[in-house]
């Protein structure tokens, strides 16, 4: 008897799962061309055993945990960190919900979330080629913005093209007042958020020769602040090189004998 209800709960483990029934990916691009990336895993966990280990790991808020806990490679980063540089992980698992005790199954959901952008050289400043998008300001006040197709790491064809199963959905929310100028291919669905963004879809598709660029045309203002930010930043960093000290003792000394010249006259006057 012991054994058949030991062989019983073998084949009943064996057979139970987490089952990955859909995956949404939302990368909300800001104007510096980062990303925070929102990562939804939606799951359905059959047996008691697989819903009690699930709610038993609530408290882990680690990657590697849960890829344990639900035997699947699939929770991971779908950014490439190789070529961005990823940082401020959170990783929440929601209670179980919508359970049919009489299919002996549960709900389950995990969301990662995390900022992704370029990685960064030993001075701080960003390595051609890596992060989301290559941002560059391609005339007066137009900054644009190209995908870095290297930068998603989903499932691909033998092309390379990323491949979106049935449900699993790839977002971008773009800046506001963004301009899409080209994508390929065209998004299933295009959504207006409630700050007048725009958010571009794609699920259940090969996404060949994927690639998007959008553009933003910086007001007059913001152009007359970039100049005086730059400014401001290229004196600080001639103050605090090697030829700075001398300059700025340089120009105490005239300012100082300038002064000591108007007084003097000032004097010789009277």
């Amino acid at each position: 008897m012991r054994k058949a209800v030991l062989a019983f709960l073998l084949v009943a483990l064996a057979h139970a799962e987490f089952r990955l029934v859909a995956m949404d990916v939302l990368l909300d691009v800001d104007e510096q061309g980062n990303a925070l990336v929102t990562e939804k895993l939606h799951y359905i966990i059959t047996t008691q055993y697989h819903i009690a280990l699930y709610e038993s790991s609530l408290a882990k808020t680690d990657l590697a945990s849960w890829g344990t806990v639900v035997g699947s490679d699939e929770v991971r980063y779908h950014l490439d960190s190789r070529v961005v540089s990823i940082g401020n992980v959170v990783v929440r698992p929601s209670p179980t919900s919508r359970c049919n005790p009489i299919a002996d199954l549960c709900h389950g959901e995990l969301t990662i979330t995390y900022g992704a952008g370029p990685s960064k050289g030993r001075g701080g400043e960003p390595i051609a080629g890596t992060g989301v998008f290559t941002v560059e300001e391609y005339k007066p006040r137009t900054i644009r913005y190209t995908l870095n197709k290297g930068a998603l790491q989903f499932q691909t064809s033998e092309l390379g093209d990323v491949i979106l199963g049935e449900n699993e959905r790839l977002s971008f929310m773009l800046p506001r007042g963004a301009k899409v100028t080209y994508v390929n291919p065209l998004p299933g669905g295009t959504e207006q958020a409630g700050d007048g963004r725009q958010q571009l879809s794609w699920s259940n598709y090969v996404l060949a020769h994927f690639s998007m660029v959008f553009e933003k045309e910086e007001g007059l203002d913001q152009e007359v602040i970039g100049f005086f930010m730059g400014a401001r930043g290229r004196l600080y960093s001639f103050i605090s090189g090697p030829e700075g000290a001398p300059a700025v003792a340089l120009i105490v000394i005239i300012t100082g004998s300038y002064l000591y010249l108007q007084r003097k006259q000032k004097k010789a006057q009277v």
